[in-house]
C-alpha cells in the first residue's frame, strides 16, 4: 500500500497536506481525535547493503541477511523496468509484527489492520512489519519497492516533481506495484476479475479511476497485466511517465496509440475471450444454503466458526458499516443472537484481528476465543459468550503477533501461530495452568492450525516442501503438514497439489479425512484428502472462489457434531457464509498430481515476447553477490535532515498608505524514524511590523510524547475613519477633508512546553505549559483632501492611544476519549470527551474548565447524536478583562442566534433586548440531532453518489450563558439585566461535504422567544458535524 497516493483527490493542495500530515503530532492541537500510541521504545540498529540502508532492532542476525538480500533482489528486478537507479541508499523501516508496524512515527497517519506496508515520497521511505509468513513479506516487500523507484521516477527528474501525483490514478499505481511483484498470474485477482465480468460489472479505465467501488490494487494489476502482455514489459515506464507528465488519456494516445475508449474495449475483451470458459452455469451451482448474507448481516461476512455443539456459528461481518464486529448467529436459520464484541464498546482494545484469522469455541461452546490488538501486541481474548462482561485478554510474553487460535476438543490446550523476533512459529498455550509451549522453532511459515480429535495431532499449512522436492528455491507455495504435539519436530508434509496453495485443512469427526483450500486449478475450491487411501475428492466447482478478504484469510469451519461445512464465498462483491453438509457436496476424485493454473492468468494468454516479468518471478534468483564490505552494521543515530520546503505565494502590493509584501515559507525537518520533528516557518503579510515566525520541535520516541515552541505572531485589525481637519493656522486656517486608516497590531510572543499520552488508539492525557507577551502598535495613515483631489498624506504612530502590553501564563491539563465513526459530513456511531482545566496567571488570575460529552448511535439509515458543553471562565479578578465574552451565537453553538439575526429577534421582542442574554462568562450547551446521509455511497446513502457527499439532520439546540452575578431562571417571564434563561431553536440542515477539503452547513432555524416560536432564519456554519 502506498498511503500517500491513497489521499489523491486532495492533491491539489499538496503543500498544505504535506504540513498537515508531517506536524499533526497525532491531533494534538484539537480537540478530539484517535492517537496513534508508542507502547514499546524501539532501539534500531542499521544494516547497510549495496543499495539499502535497513532501519530495524531485530536480534535475529539471519533475519536481517534475508531481508538485505530480498531487497537487492527486488532491487536488481524494478531496476530492469524502471531502467534506473535510485541515487541513494533507499531506507527500509522493518517492524518485527504488526501490532508494533502500527505504532511506528515515520508515517503520522493512524496505520489500519489492513494495511501491510507504506512507502512515502519525503524521504522514500519504505515502511513494513516481518509479516506472518515468508510468502507475505517478499510480496509486501517488493510490492512497496516498486513505490520507491515511482517516487524515484517524480523526483529525480527534470521534467515531473511531486505534484504530478495528481496525474496518476491509484489503480495505475498500485496496479503496477502489484503486477511487478507477483506477475500475471494471480488466483486472488482473477477471481475478482471474473467476477466482474460475470455481473456485467466490468469498468472502463474511466469508471475504473472515477468510481471508487473498484479495488485499485486488484483492477489495477488486472489492467497492467493486459498492458505489458499487448504491448511488452517493456511499455511499462514510458506510460507510468507519460501518464504522470499529462494525465492517462494523453498517455495512451501518445505510448499506445489507442484513445481510452479502444484500450478499455480491448481490455475488457481479453478477458472476455480468456474467462468465458469459466462462467458456465455448473460453475454457479451452489453446495449447500445461504446462512449469512446481505439480508440479515452485511456485505463483508467472513471467519465463519461452528460451535462444537452445531447451536451457533460465530463470524466477523461490518452490519453497522463503520466497524467490522464479532457476531454470534444461529447455525441453523443465520439468524443473529448477539453482537460477541466491538472496538466501539471496549476501549482497552484497539482492534480486532480478523483480517487473516478465526476464533474457536471451547468444548463445551460457553466461551470464544479470538486475537484483539491492545497495548502494542495480539493477544488471545477469552470471551464468555452469555456474559455482558469484558473478554479476559492473556499476553504472552515476547510474543508481539498471534493468530488463529485452535481450541483442542479436551478443552486443556488452545494452539496458534505466534510471531518472535521475526519467526512464525506454532504454539500451544495451557489455559489452567498458563504453560506456553514452542512447537516448531525454525525458518518455516506455519498458518491455521487445527486439531485432531484426539487432542495430540495439529494439522496446519506450511510453505515447507513436499517429500521427494529436491529445488533449490525458496519454496512461498503452502502445503499441508501435522505433528504429534508429543514430537513436534517430526513434521509431515502431506503430498498433494505441489505447487499449489492448500490452505485451512480441517479434520472430519473421526480424524481420517482432511478438508481443505486449493487453487490447484486457478480457482479457489474445497477439496476432501483420505488419509488412508491417500485419494482427493474436489468438492466444490465455482467460478469465483470460496474466499476471505486475502488469500490466506480462514474461509472454513467444520462441525463435527451435524457432519456439515461453513464457508466463505466471494459473489457480486460481497463474501457470503454458506452451510452444506459433507453429503451435499460433490464429491469428485482428482489426481493428486493435477494442477492447472490456467483460470488464474490475467490476459492476455498469449503474451509479447518482451515480458520477463513473469521469468524473473517464475524463475525466484536469489540476490546478486556483493564484496562483503559492501554490507556493514552500525547503531542507529539519528540526524536532522530536511524533509521539506515550501512557501504559500509571494506578493508585492503598493498603495497610497505604502508598499507591502505577503507570503510565508517554511521548512520540515525530522529524524530518518520520525522520532524528531522540528518546523519552522516564517511568514510575512504587510511592513516588516507585520513578520511573524514560529519554530516547534515534538519528541515520539517514547510513551509520553512531547516537544515545544516559540513564536512571533502580529494580528492585525484595520477601520476607516472620515474627518475634517485644519491643515492650517488657528489664524489661517484651511480645512481639509481627511481620510483615515488606523492599524492596530497585536503581538503575541509565547513560548510553549505540551504533551501528550496515549492510552490507546482512544484515549489519551494532555498538558502545556505557555507563557506569553502581548503589546501594541497603532499606525495612522491620512490622506487629505480638498474638492475630492489628494493634496497630502502622512503617517504617524499613535503611542498615547496604544494599550499597556501585558502577559500571561497559562497551565492546561485534559483527558480525551474518542472511538467515534465519521460519517459522510460528522461522526455517526460511537462517542467523544474532552476534560479540561485551564490555569491562567501574569496579568489576570483565571481559572477556566471545559467540558464536553458527545454520544452517537447508528440505527440504520438514521444516526441519533447527542451533546451535552460546558464552558466556564471564573476568574480571581475581574478588574481588567483581557478575554472576549462567550457567545451563544457562534459557530457550532445554539443555530438562528447568530449576531446578523439579532436585529430581527429585536424587532420581534419589541423593547427587550435579546443580545445581552447570549454572552457571559460560562455557557451550558446540549444539542440532539438526527442525521440521515443524503447522497454518498450506496449502502450508506439514500441517493447513491461517488463524489457529492450531504447529509441532512434535523436539529434541536439549547444554550444558557450566564455570569457570576445572574440569577439562572428556566421561566422566561420579562427579560431583565440580571436574569438569564434557556434559549432553544429547532430546524433541519444539510451538510455537504466538498471533497474532503471542509465541510458546509446551511441551515434553516427556528429560534424559541418568550415560549413561542419565532421566525425562521438561514444561516450557515463552515465546519463539520459536532
Amino acid at each position: 500500500m502506498n498511503a500517500y497516493f491513497s489521499e489523491k483527490s486532495r492533491l491539489p493542495h499538496i503543500l498544505l497536506i504535506v504540513v498537515l500530515l508531517l506536524f499533526s503530532f497525532n491531533l494534538y492541537s484539537q480537540n478530539f481525535g484517535q492517537n496513534k500510541p508508542s507502547y514499546r521504545r524501539f532501539d534500531f540498529n542499521v544494516y547497510q547493503t549495496p543499495n539499502f540502508e535497513i532501519y530495524h532492532y531485530l536480534t535475529n542476525d539471519s533475519i536481517v541477511s534475508l531481508l538485505g538480500n530480498l531487497s537487492e533482489k527486488w532491487y536488481k528486478r524494478h531496476q530492469k523496468i524502471f531502467n534506473d537507479t535510485i541515487p541513494f541508499h533507499n531506507p527500509v523501516i522493518v517492524y518485527e509484527s504488526h501490532p508494533e508496524f502500527q505504532q511506528t512515527t515515520a508515517i503520522s497517519g493512524s496505520i489500519s489492520i489492513g494495511t501491510q506496508g507504506v512507502t512515502e515520497a519525503l524521504k522514500n521511505r519504505v515502511v513494513m512489519p516481518i509479516l506472518e509468513t515468508n510468502a507475505q513479506t517478499n510480496h509486501v516487500l517488493g510490492h512497496e519497492l516498486v513505490h520507491a523507484f515511482q517516487f524515484n521516477v517524480l523526483m529525480n527528474n527534470d521534467s515531473l516533481s511531486l505534484r504530478n501525483i495528481e496525474n496518476l490514478p491509484l489503480w495505475m499505481v498500485e496496479g503496477m506495484a502489484e503486477y511487478l511483484s507477483i506477475g500475471s498470474t494471480d488466483v486472488y485477482t482473477a477471481m475478482i476479475m471474473r467476477d466482474a465480468l460475470a455481473n456485467d460489472d466490468f469498468p472502463t479505465i474511466k469508471q475504473m479511476t472515477r468510481q471508487y467501488k473498484y479495488n485499485p490494487y486488484r483492477f489495477g494489476h488486472a489492467f497492467w497485466s493486459f498492458v505489458a502482455g499487448t504491448w511488452g514489459d517493456t511499455i511499462i515506464k514510458p506510460l507510468f511517465f507519460r501518464t504522470a507528465m499529462m494525465g492517462y488519456e494523453a498517455a495512451f494516445k501518445m505510448v499506445l496509440k489507442k484513445t481510452e475508449e479502444e484500450v478499455s474495449e480491448m481490455w475488457k475483451e481479453s478477458f472476455k475471450k480468456h474467462y468465458s470458459s469459466f462462467q458456465g452455469d455448473s460453475l454457479r451451482q451452489y453446495s449447500g444454503k445461504q446462512l449469512i448474507f446481505e439480508k440479515n448481516a452485511g456485505e463483508m461476512n467472513i471467519s465463519p466458526s461452528y460451535s462444537p455443539d452445531g447451536k451457533y456459528i460465530a463470524f466477523f461481518s461490518e452490519k453497522r458499516l463503520f466497524s467490522l464486529d464479532l457476531y454470534i448467529a444461529d447455525a441453523s436459520t443465520g439468524r443473529i443472537k448477539q453482537r460477541l464484541t466491538s472496538n466501539s464498546r471496549n476501549q482497552d482494545i484497539d482492534g480486532f484481528n480478523f483480517f487473516e484469522s478465526v476464533g474457536s469455541w471451547s468444548p463445551d461452546s460457553k466461551y470464544f476465543a479470538y486475537v484483539v490488538v491492545s497495548k502494542g501486541k495480539n493477544k488471545l481474548a477469552i470471551k464468555q459468550v452469555k456474559n455482558l462482561k469484558k473478554p479476559t485478554l492473556v499476553e504472552f510474553e515476547n510474543i508481539s503477533s498471534i493468530n488463529n487460535p485452535a481450541w483442542s476438543p479436551d478443552g486443556k490446550k488452545i494452539a496458534f501461530t505466534g510471531q518472535q523476533n521475526g519467526r512464525s512459529d506454532l504454539y500451544v498455550y495451557y489455559p489452567e495452568t498458563g504453560k506456553l509451549t514452542n512447537l516448531t522453532d525454525d525458518y518455516y511459515s506455519y498458518v491455521h492450525p487445527a486439531w485432531a480429535p484426539d487432542s495430540k495431532h495439529l494439522i496446519f499449512s506450511t510453505d515447507r516442501k513436499q517429500p521427494g522436492d529436491s529445488s533449490k528455491e525458496v519454496n512461498y507455495n503452502f502445503n499441508i503438514g501435522y505433528l504429534n504435539i508429543d514430537k513436534p519436530h517430526d513434521i509431515k508434509v502431506v503430498q498433494v497439489f505441489k505447487g499449489a496453495n492448500n490452505l485451512n485443512p480441517v479434520f472430519s469427526a473421526d480424524g481420517k479425512t482432511i478438508y481443505f483450500l486449493s487453487n490447484r486449478d486457478g480457482l479457489r475450491n474445497l477439496y476432501e484428502y483420505n488419509t488412508d487411501s491417500e485419494k482427493v475428492y474436489q468438492l466444490t466447482n465455482y467460478s469465483t472462489g470460496i474466499s476471505g478478504i486475502t488469500e490466506l484469510s480462514p474461509a472454513i469451519s467444520i462441525s463435527w457434531k451435524n457432519n456439515t461445512i461453513a464457508y466463505s464465498f466471494f459473489e457480486k462483491g460481497s463474501f457470503t457464509i454458506f452451510s452444506a453438509g459433507i453429503n451435499e457436496f460433490n464429491h469428485r476424485e482428482v489426481d493428486r498430481d493435477s494442477i492447472d493454473f490456467t483460470a488464474a492468468i490475467l490476459p492476455p494468454l498469449q503474451r509479447s515476447t518482451d515480458s520477463f516479468i513473469d521469468h524473473d518471478l517464475h524463475q525466484n534468483y536469489s540476490a546478486p553477490v556483493f564484496p562483503p564490505d559492501s554490507f556493514s552494521i552500525r547503531p542507529y543515530r539519528p540526524q536532522f535532515k530536511l524533509d521539506y520546503i515550501g512557501n504559500t505565494g509571494v506578493g508585492v502590493s503598493a498603495s497610497a498608505y505604502g508598499t507591502g509584501m505577503a507570503g510565508s515559507v517554511y521548512m520540515i525537518f525530522g529524524d530518518i524514524l520520525g522520532n524528531q520533528q522540528l518546523f519552522t516557518m516564517l511568514a510575512l503579510n504587510g511592513e516588516f511590523y507585520d513578520f511573524g515566525a514560529q519554530v516547534s520541535y515534538a519528541n515520539q520516541k517514547r510513551k509520553i510524547k512531547w516537544g515545544g515552541g516559540i513564536s512571533h505572531i502580529p494580528y492585525q485589525l484595520s477601520y476607516l475613519s472620515y474627518g475634517v481637519e485644519n491643515i492650517g493656522t488657528p489664524k489661517e486656517p484651511i480645512f481639509a477633508e481627511t481620510l483615515e486608516l488606523r492599524k492596530l497590531r497585536t503581538f503575541e510572543d509565547q513560548v510553549s512546553l505540551f504533551a501528550w499520552l496515549p492510552l490507546s488508539t482512544t484515549r489519551r492525557f494532555e498538558a502545556s505549559a505557555s507563557t506569553s507577551l502581548y503589546y501594541y502598535r497603532i499606525d495612522a495613515f491620512t490622506n487629505y483632501y480638498q474638492g475630492g483631489y489628494l493634496i497630502g498624506h502622512k503617517r504617524k504612530r499613535l503611542k498615547d492611544y496604544e494599550p499597556d502590553g501585558f502577559n500571561l501564563q497559562k497551565i492546561s491539563t485534559a483527558y480525551v476519549s474518542d472511538n467515534s465513526f465519521f460519517g459522510l459530513a460528522s461522526p455517526m456511531m460511537g462517542h467523544r470527551m474532552r476534560l479540561q482545566a485551564d490555569q491562567y496567571f501574569g496579568t489576570m488570575q483565571l481559572f477556566s474548565a471545559y467540558a464536553d460529552y458527545r454520544q452517537y448511535y447508528y440505527v440504520k439509515p438514521f444516526s441519533f447524536a447527542f451533546r451535552l458543553m460546558h464552558y466556564g471562565r471564573y476568574a480571581d479578578n475581574s478588574e481588567r478583562e483581557l478575554f472576549y465574552p462567550l457567545f451563544l451565537g457562534y459557530p457550532g453553538f445554539v443555530r438562528g442566534y447568530t449576531s446578523g439575526s439579532l436585529n430581527k429577534h429585536e424587532m420581534f421582542l419589541e423593547n427587550d433586548s435579546l443580545t445581552h442574554m447570549l454572552i457571559g462568562k460560562r455557557i451550558a450547551l446540549t444539542s440532539a440531532e438526527i442525521r440521515l446521509p443524503f447522497t454518498g455511497p450506496k449502502r450508506l446513502a439514500l441517493i447513491t453518489s461517488g463524489i457529492f457527499f450531504t447529509e441532512l439532520t434535523l436539529f434541536f439546540d439549547a444554550g444558557l450563558a450566564w455570569d457570576k452575578v445572574d440569577d439562572i431562571s428556566f421561566n422566561s417571564g420579562k427579560i431583565a439585566d440580571n436574569k438569564r434563561f434557556p434559549v432553544f431553536s429547532t430546524g433541519m440542515s444539510m451538510r455537504i461535504n466538498l471533497f474532503g477539503a471542509m465541510v458546509l452547513e446551511p441551515y434553516y432555524a427556528f429560534p424559541f422567544i418568550h415560549k413561542g416560536l419565532s421566525q425562521g432564519f438561514w444561516g450557515l456554519n463552515f465546519l463539520p458535524g459536532w
